[in-house]
């Protein structure tokens, strides 16, 4: 304590000391942690996009392969009691239009079937992409499963 100071400049004092202290911590934490966010966002945003690639990939393997109508395509293994084709198209369908908000009745209907049996987190379909989700279910997680499933599915 130094005598030479009143009370008014103690005050200046800690008022200082409390803004560029605490305060400036305050401050660069906020900043840093702002940023943070911003980065995971972007990658949530990238695997989504990656993910939704990835099921466009297999629904256009089948598209060449069988047709629009999927006409003799086989069902692959079964995925929580959905059969692999179809989670694959179901899927895609929802990764490119969750943003429409209004999906073919199939998609609607695997969505249900996911979020009642498997993950309450496939509600979200109306949402957001579940294309990420999507490819946990399957066990996508290297290009070999990835080019397992797809030999399944050419009879």
């Amino acid at each position: 304590m130094n005598p030479d100071l009143d009370d008014e400049g103690l005050g200046t004092l800690i008022h200082l000391d409390t803004y560029f202290g605490v305060d400036k911590d305050r401050h660069y934490k906020k900043a840093e942690y702002e940023e943070v966010v911003q980065r995971v966002a972007a990658r949530q945003f990238s695997i989504a996009a990656l993910s939704g690639s990835l099921l466009q990939y297999g629904k256009q393997g089948i598209s060449l392969h069988y047709g629009k109508k999927r006409d003799g395509c086989p069902d692959g293994r079964i995925v929580a009691g959905i059969p692999l084709s179809e989670i694959i198209w179901q899927a895609r369908n929802q990764a490119l239009h969750w943003e429409d908000g209004s999906f073919h009745e199939p998609t609607t209907k695997c969505f249900e079937y996911l979020t009642t049996n498997v993950d309450p987190v496939f509600e979200q379909f109306k949402d957001r992409s579940l294309a990420s989700e999507i490819i946990g279910l399957l066990g996508w997680n290297n290009v070999e499963a990835f080019f397992n499933d797809m030999k399944l599915l050419n009879a």
